[in-house]
């Protein structure tokens, strides 16, 4: 049994204008242990994906579909479970450290009153605890860090604080929401390093949000690439890599940086913009931006399914290598 086993999940908000389709069937899991690499653009339905999973979408939201934590239903926790549960099972690390930590509370408090709640430490039980966080996640004289506020430690150590306030009570679960994303870019790698030598060295499953394909290349087992709200593709990294077949993911990849490029070459950028989610889907959604758009792509909207040469990689596209034509649909 997988660990984390997301099924047919969509997300529903109500607003004043209608209501807008922010994730619509979604399904994936995460074994223990493992990684999983969620991709796309902003508004594709990542964040929304993940903060279902943590219940921390506002009461405008409905939620249809499943995701069980090792065989617990999630959305239907009772409460006296969920107490415990969030935080303690699944933790999460969000993008901006500075918005996670509370200004006017040294770092120790805020290490150590998740533990002294879920576990019932003694203060001096959690301090202990809280030093070691500080050292596995490498922060330097963590004794003196313990004291000091969020504005006296950089962007780096912020986001590393934010990360041993994650693992403080041991989640076999972690999920990183583009953990890097309000970092200077010479620290980025270091963060995301640091988070995969977690995951391994503590037997964790990490889902890990992110924009750029080449973050989640070396780091993660899986990969679930998101457009629209929905899956376009899903494969072992491994997979994907060799054999990218949706024109969306293969956009993504030709938009990654390359630094053996010459000097002054320009990036590859995909033309247009991200649908309009308040429109329910009737067709492909990059079906305006694709390179291989054709009849069916406008009034049809293809459903997940196996590439033939591996029954695992899955894609919802008609035409991805661009074969199809008017006479033939």
């Amino acid at each position: 049994m997988a660990l984390l086993e997301v099924k047919d999940l969509a997300v529903t908000f109500a607003t004043a204008s209608g209501p807008v389709y922010a994730v619509s069937n979604v399904n994936f899991s995460v074994e223990r242990g493992e990684a999983l690499g969620i991709v796309g653009e902003s508004g594709s339905g990542k964040s929304v994906t993940v903060k279902s999973l943590m219940n921390l979408l506002p009461s405008t939201a409905t939620i249809t579909g499943s995701a069980t934590y090792d065989g617990l239903d999630m959305f239907n926790l009772a409460s006296s479970r969920r107490k415990h549960f969030y935080g303690v099972d699944v933790a999460m690390v969000f993008q901006n450290p500075m918005t996670s930590l509370n200004p006017v509370k040294r770092i120790g408090v805020q290490l150590t009153e998740g533990m002294r709640y879920h576990r019932n430490l003694s203060k001096s039980a959690a301090k202990s605890r809280a030093l070691e966080l500080l050292d596995m996640v490498r922060i330097p004289d963590s004794a003196k860090r313990f004291s000091q506020y969020p504005h006296e430690l950089s962007g780096g150590m912020r986001q590393r604080v934010v990360i041993a306030m994650a693992l403080a009570n041991d989640p076999a679960l972690l999920i990183a929401d583009e953990p890097t994303t309000a970092l200077d870019v010479t620290v980025q790698r270091d963060i995301l390093d640091l988070l995969d030598g977690l995951r391994r060295d503590l037997d964790m499953a990490l889902v890990l949000i992110t924009h750029d394909l080449g973050v989640v290349r070396d780091r993660t087992d899986d990969i679930v690439v998101m457009y629209g709200g929905r899956v376009m593709e899903s494969a072992s990294t491994a997979e994907l890599f060799a054999n990218t077949i949706h024109p969306y993911s293969r956009a993504l990849r030709r938009s990654i940086p390359d630094m053996s490029m010459p000097r002054g070459t320009r990036l590859d950028p995909i033309p247009g913009s991200p649908p309009d989610l308040a429109i329910a889907p009737a067709a492909c959604p990059f079906a305006p931006r694709c390179v291989n758009v054709d009849a069916i792509c406008k009034f049809s909207l293809p459903e997940l399914a196996p590439d033939t040469a591996n029954s695992e990689h899955l894609f919802a596209c008609f035409n991805p290598h661009g074969e199809l034509n008017e006479e033939s649909i």
